[in-house]
C-alpha cells in the first residue's frame, strides 16, 4: 500500500480504508457485471462428471499406462461485506461510520455459519488440493492499541473440516493487501485478504505430499483514484503456488485472485505474469482462482492463459457456456440464486495431464447454511476430477 500524495492521519486512513474497497467492490459483488446472455438457471455438472463417476478413480489408458485420478477445487469464500460505500466517502467522520456498517454487515453474514455449510460441500468431495480466495482476517481493539484477531476465515474453515472427518492443512498462502481503520469513536478494526492452498491431511502413507511452496506480488497494480483530493493508492495482489506429489504422481497447483476493481489491462498484466512465473515448472500446471474474466473474454486474462496453453476443466468435461456459473449472488447472501456468469476456473496445462469430471458447488438450495439460510459464498465454488499420467 502506498500513498501517492499526502501524508497524515486522516489520509493514511483513508488509503487504507479504500484499498479494502477495491477488493469488495471488485470481487465482493462480481454480479455487477451483469447476467450471460442466456439467463436462467445454469448448468451444475459439465456432461463428462457423471461419466466419470462411473469409470471409477483410476482407468487404464490405450497403452497400459495407469492413468492417476486427483480431485482439485477453487472457492472464492467471500470476505464477508460489500466494501464499496467505504470507497464513497468524502471525510474522516464518514469514513468512520461507513466502516462501523461494513464491519457490523461481515458479521451479519456470519462466516462461523457459512464455513460449515462450505465444509460440508468440501468433505463430500473430499479433493486432494484446494485454492482458496477472499481468505479473510478480521482484527478489533481500541483505537491506537493492539488488535485481537475476531475472524480468522482460515481458522474456522479447517476446524469445520476436521470436524467432519476431513482434515485439511494450509501449505502456501499470500497477503494480498491489509487495511486498518476506524469503525467507531474508540475501537479500529484491521482486514487482511489472502489466497491460500489448502491439501488434505491425514496418516503420511496417504496424505498428498508438497514442497517447493512459492508466494509472490504481481508487478502489475491497480492505481485507484480517491474522493480526497490529490490522493490515489495503489493494491497489490499475488499468486501461491505449491508441488503436490499424490499416488506418484506430482503437479504444480497454483491458485490467485486477479484485479477486479482496476483496469482491465490491469488484470492481463497479472495473467501474463502468472503464465510467465509458471513456465518454468517441471511438472504439470494446474491453475485455479478467481479470474475475474469470463471464457468470452479473448484478450483478457481468460483469453490470455488460454493462448499460453491452459485448457479449463469444465468445457474439457463437457460443460458448455450455458452452465458452470460461479459469481453473482447478492452480497448480503440471503437472495436467491443469482448466479449469472463463469470467472472462477480450474485451468490446466494439458501435457499430462486432462479433465475428466467438473462441477460447479455452494449453487443449489440445499447448500445455503444452517439456520439462517446463507448461500456459502457470493461465489460458488468448482470441483474438478484430473487425471496424470497416461496419455
Amino acid at each position: 500500500m502506498r500513498s501517492v500524495r499526502r501524508s497524515g492521519k486522516l489520509a493514511g486512513l483513508v488509503v487504507l480504508a479504500a484499498l479494502v474497497t477495491a477488493l469488495g467492490a471488485g470481487c465482493g459483488a462480481p454480479g455487477r457485471q451483469g447476467p450471460e446472455p442466456d439467463g436462467g438457471p445454469g448448468e451444475h455438472d459439465a456432461p463428462g462428471t457423471e461419466r466419470a463417476r462411473e469409470d471409477g478413480q483410476a482407468r487404464e489408458d490405450g497403452d497400459g499406462r495407469r492413468a492417476r485420478a486427483v480431485g482439485v477445487a477453487t472457492y472464492n469464500v467471500y470476505l464477508g461485506a460489500d466494501l464499496k460505500p467505504l470507497f464513497d466517502a468524502g471525510s474522516q467522520a464518514e469514513l468512520v461510520t461507513r466502516a462501523g456498517e461494513v464491519y457490523a454487515a461481515m458479521e451479519a453474514t456470519d462466516f462461523r455459519e457459512r464455513a460449515a455449510a462450505l465444509a460440508d460441500l468440501l468433505a463430500a468431495r473430499a479433493p486432494e488440493v484446494v485454492g482458496l480466495q477472499e481468505v479473510a482476517r478480521w482484527e478489533r481493539g481500541p483505537a491506537g492499541g493492539e488488535l485481537t484477531v475476531r475472524y480468522d476465515f482460515l481458522r474456522l474453515l479447517l476446524d469445520e473440516l476436521a470436524a467432519r472427518g476431513t482434515p485439511y492443512r494450509a501449505v502456501a498462502a499470500n497477503d494480498n493487501f491489509t487495511g486498518r481503520m476506524p469503525v467507531s469513536a474508540t475501537e479500529e478494526a484491521r482486514f487482511t485478504d489472502r489466497d491460500v492452498i489448502v491439501v488434505r491431511d491425514g496418516p503420511p502413507a496417504s496424505r498428498p505430499r508438497t514442497s517447493r511452496a512459492t508466494s509472490a506480488a504481481y508487478d502489475a497494480k491497480a492505481t485507484l483514484p480517491s474522493r480526497i483530493p490529490g490522493l490515489s493508492f495503489e493494491v497489490p495482489r499475488g499468486w501461491s503456488s505449491v508441488d503436490v506429489t499424490v499416488r506418484g504422481g506430482t503437479f504444480r497447483f497454483a491458485t490467485t485472485h486477479l484485479e477486479a476493481f482496476g483496469t482491465p489491462e490491469v488484470r492481463a498484466a497479472q495473467a501474463r505474469e502468472l503464465a510467465a512465473a509458471l513456465a518454468v515448472s517441471p511438472h504439470p500446471v494446474v491453475l485455479t482462482g478467481d479470474f475475474n474474466s469470463r471464457p468470452t473474454d479473448a484478450s483478457g486474462a481468460y483469453g490470455i492463459l488460454a493462448e499460453a496453453g491452459y485448457a479449463d476443466a469444465w468445457t474439457a468435461a463437457g460443460g458448455g457456456p450455458e452452465g458452470g456459473w460461479t459469481a453473482g449472488q447478492s452480497g448480503s447472501l440471503l437472495a436467491g440464486n443469482e448466479l449469472s456468469h463463469r470467472i472462477d476456473h480450474v485451468l490446466y496445462a494439458p501435457d499430462g495431464v486432462r479433465a475428466v469430471a467438473a462441477e460447479v458447488v455452494g449453487d443449489r438450495e440445499a447448500d445455503r447454511s444452517a439456520p439462517t439460510g446463507f448461500w456459502p459464498s457470493d461465489h460458488a465454488g468448482v470441483v474438478a476430477e484430473l487425471r496424470l499420467g497416461g496419455r
